[in-house]
């Protein structure tokens, strides 16, 4: 039996195994239209994605720059949870996800997921299309005491399936992603969406136009 490159494969969630990024840009965009900003997907992908606090700082040049003084981050958090149900309700698997994650399984791959986000959010997501199963374990940002950059989430997710980091292959769509793996010592491949493509992933060791592209021989090859 051939040895596997790697010993196991991480995910990011949002934006690499599931389009959540769509519908919150469009959420942010609606947000910053009703208050005269027009939010371009590079302010967003440069400020938000993949950032806890990039509501807060959108929030505040939102304030800042149209003196909006009557108005808070509290009741700007507000609308967008009133805007979040709508748009996510087309939230998507993004392509190849469904054919890659059999093929890898099956290879005798352990995977993860390593997010940001909270837990109850991933799992979301996760179980309603059916993704859970194929994941050993699942590191939110719930779990680490700093989120990305900081490397913390993914070390936890190696710990957790008790391999070594530099053992590790990653797959992430965000910047800060992409620096946070590569902090942890992991081999990582940029899966840039059409929200994140803007962005310099040059820090990554492979960019790639979409997890469709990736079979396990491609995988091999890398390693």
């Amino acid at each position: 039996m051939n040895k596997l490159p790697f010993d196991a494969i991480i995910f990011d969630h949002d934006g690499t195994l599931i389009d959540t990024e769509t519908p919150d840009f469009e959420a942010c965009q609606i947000l910053c239209r009703e208050h005269g900003l027009e939010l371009s997907v590079e302010q967003w992908a440069a400020s938000v994605v993949g950032r806890m606090e990039g509501y807060n700082q959108l929030f505040d040049d939102l304030l800042a720059r149209h003196g909006k003084n009557h108005l808070t981050r509290d009741d700007l958090f507000r609308r967008i949870r009133q805007l979040w149900p709508i748009t996510l309700e087309n939230t998507q698997l993004m392509p190849g996800v469904e054919t890659l994650l059999p093929q890898l399984r099956t290879e005798g791959y352990r995977l993860a997921v390593a997010t940001a986000s909270d837990r109850p959010w991933a799992t979301r997501w996760l179980t309603k299309f059916n993704l859970l199963p194929y994941f050993e374990t699942l590191s939110t940002g719930d779990d680490v005491a700093n989120n990305k950059p900081a490397p913390d989430v993914y070390l936890h997710a190696a710990g957790q399936l008790a391999v070594s980091p530099r053992r590790c292959l990653v797959f992430e769509d965000s910047l800060v992603g992409v620096q946070a793996a590569k902090a942890a010592g992991m081999t990582v491949v940029a899966v840039p969406t059409h929200v994140t493509r803007s962005l310099d992933f040059s820090l990554s060791d492979r960019v790639i136009a979409g997890l469709e592209h990736v079979t396990a021989s491609w995988i091999a090859n890398l390693g």
